[in-house]
């Protein structure tokens, strides 16, 4: 992941994967509730058991998680610096996960840092920009 600060439009600009990824998610979740949907259609006549509610579980989820993808994740190359509030520290696992809180509630995950250095400098080029990191 590279991330560089464009002084002209004054915006923050991360080269990653993650609108593709994002992409190929929202897609698999939205199959999945789609399969969940046609499974369920033919429930009055097929009566209500174990399988329903399993797939009912499955679609609730997937729309769930489905809500999330499209209305509170945010996979923009170019984000500008006075739309981001805050950088975000999370442990998941044992493992820091970081992310930009952006003012419109949404926050873009920032992917594949490879040391403590890259988390650094990123910190220092958010500070010197007058972003809370």
């Amino acid at each position: 992941m590279k991330i560089t600060y464009n002084e002209k439009e004054k915006t923050l600009e991360i080269k990653d994967d993650l609108k593709s990824h994002y992409f190929m998610m929202k897609f698999l979740i939205a199959l999945n509730l789609i399969n969940a949907v046609l499974r369920l259609i033919n429930l009055k006549e097929t009566g209500f058991g174990f399988q329903e509610i399993i797939w009912l579980i499955i679609g609730i989820v997937s729309l769930i998680v489905l809500y999330f993808f499209l209305f509170k994740r945010s996979t923009s190359d170019k984000i500008e610096l006075n739309r981001i509030q805050r950088l975000k520290e999370k442990a998941v696992f044992g493992r820091k996960r970081y992310s930009l809180v952006l003012v419109n509630g949404k926050t873009r995950n920032l992917l594949g840092f490879k040391n403590e250095y890259e988390i650094a400098e990123l910190r220092k080029m958010l500070t010197d920009l007058g972003v809370k990191a």
